[in-house]
C-alpha cells in the first residue's frame, strides 16, 4: 500500500505542475489547438512564467506545508500549521517561492502573521485551495474518521470558512480512502460515498454528482460546461472526479485532459492525480513524469512518512 501513498502525493504534484502554466485556457484539438502533453514553461505574461517546466504552483506548495507539519509533529497540530503558514507567507516575498497564491489564502495568512488566532483568520469563501490541500490528512487518517474530520475542518477554516469546503474535502477524502482500501472501481459506488460524506455540509453535491455521471459519455467540452470547472470547490472537485472516472486507469489520458480543459486546471488535475494514485499506485504512473518534477524525491519520501502514520487510531 505504501506505493499508493507515494503515488497519490506525486500524482497531485504532477497534475499541478502540468496544468499550472496553462490554467484557464481551453485547448481543443477539434479547433486546431495543440494540447499540452508534458511539462512546459508558461508564456511570458503568465503569473508563473518564472518557473521552469516541472515546477508546481501554490496548490502543491501549500499541500506540502500541511504534509510536513503532519509528519514533523506525528499528528495534526493546528498551532504548528498556523506557524508554518506564517513562514510560508513571509517566503512569498522571494520571487522563486511565489507561486501565484489565491487572495483568500494570502489574506488569511496575513492575519495569522499579524497575530490573529487561527479561528479568526479565515474568510467566508468556498475556494478549492482549502479542499485539495487536505490530501495529506485524507491519506494519514483514512482509517480514522474522527481524526480526519478534526484535521480537515480546522485546516479548512483557518483560511476558508464556508461549510461547503468541509463537505467537499470530506468527499475528496472518501474517494482517496476507497482507493487505499482496494474498493471496486464503480462509478455509482464512488459517487454515492462522496455524496454521503459531503451532504451534511454541501447539499449541492447530489446535483454535482448527477452532472458528472450524465456527462461521462458526452463530448468533453459539453461535459465540462455541464459540470463546471471554476475555482468554486464543488465545481473543481466534480471536474476532477469526472476526469478520474473517465480515464479508467489511464494516467496520461486523465492528467493531459484535465490540464487542457481550462478553468482552475491546476487544482482539478492535481485532485484527479491524487485520486488516481490512491487507486492505482505508483506503477500505473509513467516514469517520464518523475525526474523533471520539482521535489520529486521529497514528495515521494513524504508518502512513505505519511504511510507510517496511517495505522489504526482511536
Amino acid at each position: 500500500m505504501i506505493d499508493k501513498f507515494q503515488a497519490s502525493l506525486l500524482g497531485y504534484a504532477i497534475g499541478d505542475a502540468l496544468a499550472a502554466p496553462v490554467e484557464d485556457v481551453y485547448r481543443s484539438p477539434e479547433e486546431g489547438d495543440e494540447p499540452v502533453i508534458f511539462y512546459v514553461k508558461a508564456f511570458p505574461s503568465h503569473p508563473v512564467s518564472h518557473l521552469r517546466p516541472g515546477q508546481y504552483s501554490d496548490e502543491t506548495q501549500i499541500m506540502l506545508v500541511l504534509a510536513k507539519s503532519l509528519v514533523e509533529k506525528g499528528s495534526f497540530s493546528i498551532d504548528d500549521l498556523s506557524h508554518k503558514l506564517v513562514d510560508w507567507f513571509y517566503l512569498q516575498k522571494k520571487r522563486s517561492e511565489w507561486r501565484f497564491p489565491g487572495n483568500t489564502l494570502v489574506k488569511s495568512c496575513r492575519k495569522l502573521a499579524s497575530g490573529s488566532p487561527w479561528s479568526q483568520a479565515g474568510h467566508l469563501s468556498a475556494g478549492v485551495n482549502a479542499v485539495c490541500r487536505t490530501l495529506p490528512y485524507a491519506l494519514a487518517f483514512f482509517r480514522s474518521p474522527s481524526l480526519l474530520k478534526n484535521a480537515v475542518d480546522k485546516s479548512c477554516r483557518i483560511t476558508h470558512t464556508d461549510q461547503k469546503v468541509l463537505g467537499t474535502s470530506l468527499a475528496f477524502a472518501s474517494v482517496i480512502a476507497l482507493g487505499l482500501e482496494g474498493a471496486e472501481f464503480s462509478t455509482d459506488y464512488i459517487m454515492n460515498r462522496a455524496i454521503e460524506k459531503a451532504q451534511p455540509y454541501a447539499s449541492e453535491m447530489v446535483k454535482k454528482m448527477k452532472a458528472v455521471k450524465d456527462s461521462l459519455k458526452l463530448d468533453t467540452k459539453v461535459a465540462i460546461e455541464n459540470i463546471g470547472n471554476s475555482g468554486y470547490c464543488l465545481d473543481s472537485f466534480a471536474a476532477a472526479l469526472y476526469w478520474f472516472l473517465k480515464s479508467e486507469g489511464r494516467f496520461d489520458e486523465m492528467v493531459i485532459g484535465a490540464a487542457n480543459a481550462g478553468g482552475d486546471a491546476d487544482a482539478i488535475a492535481a485532485m484527479a492525480g491524487a485520486m488516481f494514485g490512491a487507486w492505482f499506485g505508483l506503477g500505473a504512473i509513467p516514469e517520464k513524469w518523475f525526474a523533471p518534477l520539482e521535489d520529486f524525491q521529497i514528495i515521494r519520501q513524504l508518502g512513505c512518512d505519511i504511510y507510517r502514520m496511517a495505522q489504526p487510531q482511536s
